[in-house]
């Protein structure tokens, strides 16, 4: 009896131990005759835990080692404490002081979306006998004036009936975006749609670019109504190429899916959160995600056709039991309730001397979209993964909000619980807003390209104003709310990385005019991080599994080429990642560590030729 008091005491003494957590370098772990040995240990690092969940510039407990067991953190410390675990079977990494960080995590980003303007895959994968494809690189200018004799050769390859599909390339730095000085080749005038049925009037021909820019002649919008009757041709078509063009071609569509997803591990984003446009997405992803090659994590989020079927209640309902269900790969995170979008409308009256009228609200109240938000809200379901505009449509929002959970008889707890969102932030909240959000708990995200873009339209149409509202960081951080990380811009085509954006809500420069605009609203190195991280993983619902360096979470993280926390300011968008791991499996890892550590090189950005296949 005396022995098996002991043994209770011990146990018992190392739970509450575990419970804790980690203060300098204290190794967290249980000891070895209660677990088995670690598979990895990573030592001599500097493995930045993130383990302060705080909203001061504080990136918490700093170790040198960590081992890992089943593709979660068993232990964190010193080299000493950690080395000592090893079995006779651990591989051990010396990280050579390198730094360590959890996996990035990007709250409103959809590489599915992406993956067809991806050049590196789709050479890889597709060949003139699936699709013919091109890629065409210039200005806007240059590529129109290309375009015919591309065309051209692209129907010499072709066979009758057999889709052409040419990407567009919008610049190195998104120079060529819509509404930008040069002009957008896909806006029906500078490569008219008559063109298309002209030079083709036996082959659907589809046009892209990398984002969201389409056009398509009228075999190839024939084509898409034979997939999805319901469609017109004014309707933004983001599942063309995965569902029409590629419905025939499951593998190499999959395939392809899955190298994106790889090349977006070599940038350090090891989960993000997204709506999904395409239905063939949701089968690929479950694919990947259940046969065990998936090399991301993805919250997803109901983004098709809501205003079609989220007008019945078995719709909603079977949304909002579907919350959170999944895999550790792959789970559904909620719906924005209504087909739209937050409105352009702001409370900030419009310069007459800007040309522009008032945007419109989405959500005015009587409105359709009003109506089903607020059905979906009352219904109990999660507002997430939105894109958002103006400060005017925050209103209806909060409102929508509160009345609806209020019919419904929600606490504020309840409320708060459910964590809703909404994304972009390119020109709210204002600060009146602020107390409202918080109260009711929202997580915001915010994507710096759209200060990038906008900034100096929306101080022209505005006023100075306009700027201290447009992806206000520093405001969310004062008000103490959480707000993760945004890019929601494809980069396999450009020489941009997720550093390079990163950096930008710490300085606010624009690279257009090397102005920072609202440069009051910057944040500090380490509160970007957080929001990269910790405060990412809150607002896809899983801080408990991600976000932080921390036993018992996944083994997700990134080794770099330099430490994020001490090298200058201005050095930070320089950063390469070499090395990602995902649940503890290696999903990329550049040539010279590789060599280094005796392992082979990993990734897309490595085996499809990317920059990173030379570092």
């Amino acid at each position: 009896m005396t022995n098996l008091i002991r043994r209770t005491g011990i146990v018992v003494f190392w739970v509450m131990l575990l419970s804790t957590g980690v203060r300098g370098q204290q190794s967290v772990t249980a000891p070895a005759e209660l677990t088995a040995y670690p598979d990895l240990i990573l030592y001599n690092g500097k493995i930045v835990t993130m383990d302060d969940a705080s909203f001061a510039s504080n990136v918490g407990t700093i170790v040198q080692a960590m081992a890992i067991r089943d593709g979660k953190i068993s232990a964190v410390g010193t080299n000493t404490q950690i080395r000592g675990q090893a079995g006779p079977n651990t591989k051990q990494i010396d990280l050579k002081s390198r730094t360590v960080l959890p996996g990035l995590v990007v709250v409103h980003d959809h590489p599915f979306d992406w993956a067809r303007g991806n050049s590196y895959s789709r050479n890889k994968v597709l060949t003139d006998d699936i699709v013919v494809n091109r890629y065409v690189r210039g200005t806007p200018e240059e590529q129109a004036k290309a375009f015919p004799g591309i065309l051209q050769e692209a129907l010499s390859k072709a066979k009758p009936d057999q889709f052409i599909h040419i990407v567009f390339h919008l610049g190195d730095k998104y120079e060529y975006m819509r509404g930008s000085e040069f002009g957008d080749v896909l806006d029906g005038k500078m490569i008219p749609k008559e063109m298309l049925n002209r030079m083709a009037p036996n082959n659907p021909v589809v046009l892209e670019n990398p984002f969201v820019g389409i056009m398509v002649n009228d075999l190839a919008l024939a084509e898409a109504k034979k997939v999805f009757p319901w469609v017109t041709d004014t309707v933004s078509m983001r599942w063309m190429f995965h569902d029409v063009v590629m419905r025939n071609h499951y593998p190499e569509l999959r395939e392809m899916h899955r190298l994106e997803l790889s090349w977006w591990t070599g940038y350090g984003v090891t989960t993000f959160g997204s709506g999904i446009y395409a239905p063939s997405n949701i089968k690929i992803y479950h694919d990947l995600s259940t046969s065990g090659q998936m090399p991301m994590r993805n919250m997803w989020v109901w983004y098709y056709r809501e205003n079609a079927l989220f007008n019945d209640d078995y719709v909603r309902n079977a949304s909002n039991f579907m919350e959170g269900l999944g895999n550790d790969f792959f789970w559904y995170g909620g719906s924005r309730g209504a087909e739209s979008t937050g409105g352009g409308c702001s409370s900030l009256p419009v310069r007459p001397e800007s040309g522009e009228r008032a945007p419109r609200c989405s959500y005015e109240p009587g409105s359709e979209n009003y109506n089903m938000l607020y059905q979906h809200i009352k219904n109990g379901g999660r507002y997430v993964g939105v894109h958002t505009i103006g400060d005017g449509d925050i209103d209806y929002l909060l409102e929508i909000i509160e009345r609806a959970s209020a019919e419904a008889g929600f606490t504020l707890d309840q409320i708060r619980a459910k964590r809703h969102t909404f994304d972009h932030l390119v020109m709210a909240p204002r600060p009146d807003q602020l107390p409202r959000i918080k109260r009711l708990g929202m997580v915001l995200g915010g994507a710096v390209w759209y200060y990038i873009e906008e900034a100096s339209r929306r101080v022209e149409i505005y006023g100075e104003r306009a700027a201290q509202w447009m992806i206000p960081k520093k405001s969310l951080v004062d008000a103490e709310i959480p707000s993760g990380f945004e890019i929601d811009r494809p980069l396999a085509t450009t020489s941009l990385t997720v550093f390079w954006t990163l950096a930008r809500m710490m300085d606010r420069n624009r690279p257009q005019d090397g102005q920072a605009y609202a440069p009051n609203q910057r944040i500090s190195r380490e509160l970007a991080l957080k929001m990269a991280t910790y405060w990412g993983a809150f607002y896809l619902k899983k801080e408990d599994k991600l976000g932080t360096l921390e036993p018992g979470k996944f083994a997700d993280f990134i080794v770099l080429d330099r430490d994020y926390l001490t090298i200058p300011e201005d050095d930070i968008e320089n950063i390469r990642v070499l090395m990602t791991m995902v649940g503890g499996r290696t999903v990329h890892l550049v040539p010279s560590l590789a060599g280094e550590i005796g392992m082979p090189p990993e990734g897309a950005q490595v085996t499809l030729g990317g920059p990173a296949a030379q570092w």
